[in-house]
């Protein structure tokens, strides 16, 4: 099993270092990390996004509801958790509060899901990893961009009207964005029954398979330019996307007696390192860059020990 978590984490680890590597040779700065992170969002994200959700189909969507439901109960009832603790009780800004959230809340399911879950749920893995991107990418990513647009919009009490009026006008301009249409546009042909056969689904994946190695490349420049920093933060970001989120949707579930596989499926999927979105989102947005790609860096190291400790207390 050590293996299986190697092969499914190390190229991750790997990209980020030779992401990090070319910015200590000076081939590549931050400069050219917004220009890759430009591309990722504008153009190779929404069509990664809308071509896979449409050759997902509804039949797998459908197929297996419990799952569908405790996963979208564990990565949006999560993100919401950690968005109003974030924000009402910590105090952050709505960005910070809604990077930490997607975080801690999204897990990496489209770049370790299939290998991993594949060796250990081989006939489910294709519907865990399709519901799991789903929720992501229909529910997560598009309220983390409206978040992170209006937040920048945030106004005194006595300017409350232009603050309504600013909220509206980037509410709007949040969803003319690809990656917030794209996938909510692609979830409702497929719901509808329309699909992708698999010559037209090569037109979104040509450019769109390259979104997760140019991520994790950008990520690493960041990394080498920011310098990763082990900061309370970091480690909180990382124990509760490892540890604290699998236990307690582990524990919710068990008290109400949900069937074995539903819950070993839903806490697996739940234990996955970090999604390097939030990353992005931090260096498009210029909210906590060096927050984020620590956590990223961490939470890939941290996962081999956790999810290994997961995979051996419920035996599976």
């Amino acid at each position: 099993m050590i293996l299986v978590l190697i092969s499914a984490l190390l190229p991750i680890i790997v990209t980020l270092c030779l992401g990090y590597f070319s910015g200590a040779r000076k081939d590549f700065g931050e400069s050219h990390s917004k220009i890759l992170n430009k591309l990722i969002m504008s153009y190779s994200l929404p069509m990664s996004l809308f071509g896979g959700i449409l050759a997902t189909g509804r039949k797998v969507i459908f197929e297996n509801i419990p799952v569908a439901i405790w996963n979208f109960i564990g990565m949006v009832g999560g993100y919401l958790i950690v968005f109003s603790i974030c924000k009402f009780i910590l105090k952050n800004s709505t960005s910070l509060s809604a990077l930490r959230s997607l975080t801690i809340s999204g897990p990496a399911i489209p770049f370790v899901g299939p290998t991993l879950l594949g060796s250990l749920f081989p006939t489910e893995t294709s519907l865990i990893v399709a519901i799991g991107s789903l929720i992501m990418n229909v529910v997560q990513v598009p309220l983390t961009v409206i978040l992170l647009s209006t937040d920048s919009y945030e106004l005194s009490a006595s300017n409350k009207n232009r603050k309504i009026n600013n909220l509206g006008l980037d509410i709007i301009s949040a969803f003319k964005k690809p990656v917030v249409w794209a996938p909510i546009f692609a979830l409702i042909l497929s719901l509808f029954g329309i699909t992708l056969s698999p010559i037209w689904q090569k037109n979104f994946s040509v450019l769109g398979g390259a979104t997760g190695g140019m991520a994790l490349f950008s990520i690493g420049i960041i990394l080498y330019v920011k310098k990763p920093k082990l900061n309370l933060a970091v480690w909180m970001n990382t124990l509760s996307r490892t540890v604290f989120v699998p236990l307690i949707i582990f524990l919710v579930m068990m008290f109400f007696k949900v069937d074995r596989s539903v819950i070993n499926m839903t806490t697996m999927t739940m234990g996955i390192t970090v999604a390097a979105i939030s990353t992005i989102f931090a260096n498009q947005y210029k909210v906590t860059e060096q927050e984020m790609a620590s956590t990223l860096f961490l939470s890939n190291i941290i996962s081999i020990f956790s999810m290994g400790l997961i995979i051996v207390f419920l035996k599976i």
